[in-house]
């Protein structure tokens, strides 16, 4: 029977009709030349049949405590009824095409049903065929999609077997065996995790009490955060797309002593700190970043990370002083997710995110949010160019969730040579979100820019805790 980590849990008992917890890929492809007149309909009918594997295979049912959930895997699951056509107008560009996932993306996935869809799109310039697939984040977590999707691309367009994305984690079966000496191992870990876990989590909230006085490192306090980029709960959402060169961003990381991820919290301060200034709505203090921190690698799909809060730049410095000073708070957050135990920092980040859930719930909207933005880099990219049963991926999009008591999601995932950032939001917190992506865009040549001005400043041992 597959079991529910803690965090896959919470994901099902937040879950609110504003704020679906759905997660999903956005890919666009280019049919292989001479083959684009009924591409889409050989596309889909080679997909129907391929098995549906884990985790996709399973059913959520409820457990003997109330809001508690497990699941129960369909060996023979049907994946017809979970693929739907959509038609665009002919010629239908990128904003067209999202603006239609937005609205499909916030639609909660029906509980008595797998609990996935994929979406195909026609009608886009050069024939190209969109596929959205979407799934409910309690059933996997973001590390495990990309492991997912990634093995269904191949390097070579030559390669047509039949794939589809519903094949979940078929594709990366564990060796024979290793799942029962595995689970054992797992069970005997965790039973002596629990004690540890309680005592760190005192250390935690100790270390924690001293940052705030300003007599040792530690985690930041929560809900310290400066009140901009919010919004009242909303169904409604809107969607950005912008390029980053990889080596560009390399380069400043290397210049600078920093990891990419750090160059990244930097560029996208500097890109929300003008866009609120542009709004009249400069912030007090630093912009909060909720990060997405990987632990323990289990090898499944379930959820194994944290999330925990990163500060990031004071209000109107220069941009060298904003990634001088993310990479000192990267740094203690690095160093307290090695010193405690996983489960002492997911307790931590479960207590929180539920706080900021009933504060929403409540609302509560003069109290400070938990955090301005989550900022996700997604591990695993694509360095090569990849096809999908033949035709070439020109674009592949992350659709995120936009947590409780937030209204900004930014992750940035990595295709061939380019850092691809995506910016979903609650539209009402955002108009003109594009203005934000060029924003991202022109912050990486103003940083460098800073840098080479001021050789060394941005310069220190040890790198980044952002990984």
């Amino acid at each position: 029977m597959p079991q529910l980590s803690a965090v896959d849990q919470a994901f099902f008992l937040l879950e609110t009709s504003e704020r679906p917890m759905n997660i999903g890929a956005l890919i666009v492809l280019v049919p292989p030349s001479g083959s684009e007149r009924g591409f889409a309909n050989r596309l889909v009918s080679s997909m129907l049949t391929r098995p549906v594997g884990p985790p996709f295979n399973y059913h959520l049912r409820t457990g003997p405590i109330p809001g508690l959930h497990w699941f129960e895997a369909d060996q023979h699951m049907d994946p017809a009824p979970q693929v739907h056509r959509h038609a665009l107008r002919h010629g239908s560009e990128l904003a067209a095409l999202c603006k239609r996932v937005c609205d499909l993306h916030v639609r909660p996935l029906s509980r008595d049903a797998p609990l996935w869809e994929l979406h195909v799109f026609t009608g886009l310039p050069q024939s190209r065929v969109a596929l959205y697939f979407k799934t409910h984040h309690g059933l996997i977590d973001g590390i495990g999609f990309i492991r997912i999707l990634n093995t269904m691309f191949s390097t070579r367009p030559s390669m047509r077997s039949p794939r589809a994305i519903w094949e979940g984690m078929l594709a990366v079966a564990t060796p024979t065996g290793a799942t029962q000496r595995g689970e054992g191992s797992r069970r005997l870990q965790q039973a002596l995790e629990v004690p540890r876990t309680a005592l760190d989590t005192v250390r935690l909230l100790w270390r924690q009490g001293l940052r705030s006085l300003g007599r040792g490192p530690g985690l930041p306090l929560p809900f310290f955060t400066p009140n901009v980029l919010k919004a009242a709960p909303s169904p409604h959402r809107a969607m950005a797309h912008c390029q980053l060169p990889l080596r560009q961003v390399r380069r400043i990381a290397t210049h600078s002593g920093a990891k990419v991820n750090d160059v990244l919290l930097a560029v996208l301060d500097i890109a929300m700190n003008r866009y609120l200034e542009e709004r009249n709505l400069v912030p007090d203090k630093p912009l909060v970043a909720d990060v997405p921190v990987a632990l323990e690698d289990h090898g499944g799909a379930g959820n194994r990370i944290t999330i925990l809060q990163v500060p990031m730049g004071i209000p109107r410095s220069r941009p060298a002083d904003r990634l001088r000073r993310i990479l000192s708070e990267t740094r203690q957050v690095k160093q307290e997710v090695q010193a405690l135990a996983g489960g002492s920092v997911v307790l931590y980040s479960i207590v929180h995110h539920a706080i900021a859930s009933a504060i929403e719930s409540l609302g509560l909207v003069r109290l400070p949010m938990l955090a301005n933005a989550v900022i996700s880099n997604v591990s695993g990219g694509l360095q090569r160019r990849a096809y999908f049963n033949g035709a070439a991926m020109a674009l592949g999009l992350p659709v995120s969730v936009v947590a409780h008591h937030q209204a900004l999601n930014i992750t940035i995932t990595t295709y061939m040579q380019d850092l691809h950032v995506t910016f979903m939001a609650l539209r009402e917190a955002i108009p003109g979100i594009e203005r934000l992506a060029q924003y991202t865009v022109e912050a990486v040549s103003m940083l460098e820019a800073d840098l080479r001005r001021r050789p060394g400043r941005g310069r220190r041992r040890g790198g980044s805790a952002w990984r």
